[in-house]
């Protein structure tokens, strides 16, 4: 009987075990298809740009706004707006610094090779220290600069070259260097067109770790209810578990019974006295955690496991 009950309790254990592992694999499936990713940073990117043109009789307007197509010997400079927003949501400082960059990098063989690059530094901000971060920084970039620098570059050595301007917002986060603003504006071709992107890696980054925090706590929860749920499963064997379900049987004496000892039956499950009081329609008495079922002149007798671990000790 104690061996089965034994191989029960294993086999509870064993199911939880696997309820769990497959709970936890589930919970990865979840995570990883709907949960809305969430991070620390609030951010808002609105850069911008114009492009100005230089004085003409085919255009009424000197300005033309940002996602368009240019001839690019009309520019005259192109006005850039810059201006980003970022907040810490967990309210502590943030430590940062910024500089605008122009970089030209000029390409043989279809964009394939890269056989000159020249950095220009337009401006630098350090070690700000701040809950938010709010750069507006208005940029005029004399277009024909840089196609007159690339061009005295390309007679020089007698070539020609795929050449882009790459302006660049860097931003340094707490020691990461990772967001930016990028606009690419063509060089060498006679109608352009500028594109501009942000990269989100540092968001990124930090949005996993906030999730990476929701699974962790996730599955303390599931863990601490499957211990609970265990607990709960293995104690309908417990023995105060039992005596509390049997509790109108059960009548606490004042005094030792008298007994024998020739006519004395130690059991060593709970159960079994139980089942043989209720067999034989009796009480079970009970002296200070030893319980007592009489049946003419022969005692029945169980002692809680404790006590009969010590006195078998």
């Amino acid at each position: 009987m104690q061996e089965k009950r034994k191989e029960i309790k294993i086999l509870i254990i064993l199911s939880i075990i696997i309820l769990l592992i497959g709970i936890l694999f589930l919970e990865a499936i979840y995570f990883n298809k709907n949960i809305k990713k969430d991070n620390i940073y609030q951010v808002k990117n609105k850069t911008d740009y114009e492009v100005i043109l230089k004085p003409n009789i085919y255009f009424f307007n000197n300005k033309i706004k940002s996602n368009n197509y240019y001839i690019a010997n009309s520019i005259k400079s192109i006005d850039i707006y810059f201006n980003y927003y970022l907040k810490n949501k967990t309210k502590e400082n943030i430590n940062y610094s910024y500089d605008i960059t122009a970089t030209l990098k000029s390409y043989a063989d279809n964009g394939t090779k890269l056989v000159w690059t020249k950095d220009f530094n337009l401006k630098n901000i350090n070690n700000i220290n701040q809950e938010e971060i709010n750069i507006k920084e208005n940029y005029n970039l004399d277009y024909q600069y840089y196609v007159n620098y690339v061009k005295t570059f390309q007679e020089y050595y007698n070539i020609k070259t795929e050449t882009y301007l790459y302006i660049k917002l860097n931003i340094k986060i707490n020691d990461q260097e990772n967001p930016y603003v990028l606009l690419t504006i063509p060089i060498n071709e006679n109608i352009i067109e500028i594109t501009m992107k942000e990269d989100n890696t540092f968001l990124e980054n930090n949005t996993q770790n906030i999730v990476l925090n929701k699974i962790i706590i996730f599955d303390f929860i599931v863990i601490v209810t499957i211990i609970i749920v265990c607990k709960i499963l293995l104690n309908k064997n417990n023995e105060k578990f039992i005596l509390k379900e049997y509790h109108d049987i059960v009548i606490a004496i004042q005094n030792k019974p008298n007994i024998n000892n020739d006519n004395i039956i130690y059991l060593t499950n709970l159960k079994d006295l139980i089942n043989i009081a209720v067999n034989n329609n009796i009480n079970i008495f009970n002296y200070q955690n030893n319980y007592y079922v009489i049946i003419n002149n022969t005692y029945y007798v169980y002692i809680l496991k404790k006590l009969y671990k010590d006195i078998k000790n």
